[in-house]
C-alpha cells in the first residue's frame, strides 16, 4: 500500500512552500498529556469494551491489525447515543482506539467486521508510515483551514485530502479483507443504514453513475459511496489507470471557483507562460509592462525575444468559462496598462488569444470592457499583424 499521488504532491508542496510551519509540526509531535486528554474524552463518551466481553470482536481487529503489519494494542469503543451506523479512528500514535456508532457490529458480517477495523486501522498506518509526514500534512492543512484569514484554496485542499485518505483507508480494507463485495457491503451498509446489500448490483449501479458524467466529488469528508466503490473495484482488477480514474472522480478538471494550493499553482505556472508570451517581444518590456508583470511575480524579468512555448495552447484547454474568463482579463490587464503603446499591446493580445484559442471571447471581453465600436476593433484585429511590426520599429529600445 502506497499514499495515493494527492498525498505525495500536497506534502511536496508543504515542505517547500511552507517550510517554517512544516518545521515545527515535525518537532511538535503529539505528547502524552495530549494523549491522556485523547483518553479520557474516550471514556466520557463512549463504552469502552473489554477483550474478555467480545473476544470475538478483538480477534477479527487484530486479525486486521497484524495484516496491516501495525504493532500496537487495539481498544474498541462503541459511541454514547448513537443510532446511525459508523466507524471512526481516535488517533494516538501508539495505540489504535476504534469507535464504533450505532449497531456495526450486530447488522455487518464478521468479513464485513474485518473490513472496517482494516479502513480505520488503515488511518493509523497513513499517520504512522512514511515518517509521519502525511499526519503532518493533516495537522498543517487543519491549521491553515481554521485560521481566520484563510484562503478558499486551504479549505479545498484539506477536502481533497480528507477524501484521498478514506479512498487510501478503503485499499486498507481491500488488503486486508481481499474481497471487493465485502468491501462494497461493509461500506454501503453503513452509509445507507440497510441490513442487507448486494455489492455486484451496487457496483453496476456506481459503474452507471460515472458513465453519466457525474461530476467530481462534492463531499467535504468522505466520498460518495459510488465513487469509493469504483476505486476498490479499481484496485481489486489492478488497473494501471486506477490513479488517473480516481483523480477525475474526486477532483476532475481544474476550476477556477474551486482551486486547492495545487491546482491554484498550476494555474499560476500557466499564468507566467501566458505574460512571458505577452512580453516577448522587446518592445512590449517597457518599464511600465514589466511594473504590472511584477504585480502578478515580485521577480519578474521577461523571457529573451525569440522565447516560444508550443505546449502553452493545450495547456490552457479548458470547459471552465470562470477559467477562461480570467486567462482573457490578464491579457486585456496588460492591453490597458501602458496607454504610450496605444493600439499595440492590443494587436499583441489578440495574435496570442488567436494562437491561445481564447480569440471568441477574448473579443467578447474586449468590446465589453473598452467600449470599442464593433468595426473599430474588428479594423485591429484585420491589421493586428501590421500593428505589430510598425510598433517594433516605433518603439523598439534605444540601444
Amino acid at each position: 500500500m502506497e499514499p495515493l499521488p494527492y498525498h505525495r504532491q500536497i506534502r511536496d508542496y508543504l515542505k517547500e512552500e511552507e517550510a517554517e510551519i512544516w518545521n515545527w509540526y515535525r518537532s511538535n509531535r503529539v505528547q502524552e498529556d495530549q494523549a491522556e486528554t485523547v483518553r479520557f474524552e474516550l471514556l466520557k463518551s463512549t463504552y469502552r469494551i473489554d477483550r474478555d466481553s467480545q473476544p470475538d470482536w478483538y480477534e477479527i481487529a487484530d486479525q486486521a491489525r497484524e495484516r496491516l503489519n501495525l504493532d500496537v494494542p487495539v481498544t474498541i469503543y462503541q459511541a454514547q447515543n448513537a443510532k446511525e451506523m459508523n466507524a471512526g479512528l481516535a488517533y494516538l500514535p501508539s495505540e489504535a482506539h476504534i469507535i464504533l456508532s450505532g449497531p456495526v457490529a450486530s447488522t455487518l458480517s464478521r468479513e464485513e467486521l474485518l473490513s472496517v477495523f482494516a479502513h480505520e486501522l488503515a488511518h493509523l498506518l497513513l499517520w504512522r508510515q512514511w515518517d509521519g509526514e502525511f499526519l503532518i500534512v493533516d495537522q498543517i492543512l487543519a491549521a491553515l483551514a481554521n485560521d481566520r484569514k484563510a484562503h478558499p484554496a486551504h479549505l479545498e485542499s484539506m477536502r481533497l485530502f480528507y477524501l484521498y485518505n478514506e479512498i487510501f483507508c478503503d485499499r486498507g480494507s481491500l488488503f486486508v479483507a481481499n474481497d471487493p463485495n465485502v468491501v462494497v457491503s461493509s461500506l454501503v451498509k453503513i452509509s445507507s443504514g440497510l441490513d442487507s446489500v448486494n455489492a455486484e448490483s451496487y457496483l453496476k449501479q456506481a459503474a452507471e453513475i460515472v458513465e453519466r458524467a457525474s461530476g467530481p466529488s462534492q463531499s467535504i469528508s468522505h466520498p460518495e459511496s459510488y465513487i469509493r466503490a469504483r476505486a476498490v473495484q479499481f484496485w481489486h482488477q489492478q488497473d494501471v489507470d486506477a490513479e488517473a480514474k480516481i483523480t477525475e472522480m474526486i477532483q476532475g478538471p481544474l476550476a477556477l471557483n474551486e482551486l486547492d494550493l495545487l491546482a491554484q499553482s498550476i494555474i499560476t505556472a500557466k499564468t507566467r507562460r501566458m505574460i512571458d508570451l505577452l512580453l516577448a517581444p522587446s518592445w512590449m518590456q517597457t518599464d511600465t509592462m514589466l511594473g504590472h508583470a511584477r504585480r502578478f511575480f515580485d521577480t519578474y524579468t521577461p523571457p529573451a525575444a525569440n522565447y516560444a512555448d508550443e505546449s502553452l495552447a493545450a495547456d490552457l484547454l479548458t470547459k471552465d468559462q470562470p477559467l477562461i474568463n480570467y486567462y482573457c482579463y490578464v491579457l486585456l490587464d496588460f492591453v490597458t496598462v501602458d496607454r504610450d503603446l496605444e493600439e499595440a499591446p492590443l494587436a499583441v493580445a489578440l495574435i496570442l488569444a488567436e494562437q491561445l484559442k481564447l480569440q471568441s471571447r477574448f473579443v467578447e471581453i474586449v468590446r465589453k470592457e473598452l467600449k470599442l465600436r464593433k468595426n473599430q476593433l474588428e479594423r485591429i484585429d484585420r491589421e493586428k499583424t501590421k500593428v505589430v511590426e510598425n510598433a517594433a520599429k516605433e518603439f523598439a529600445p534605444k540601444p
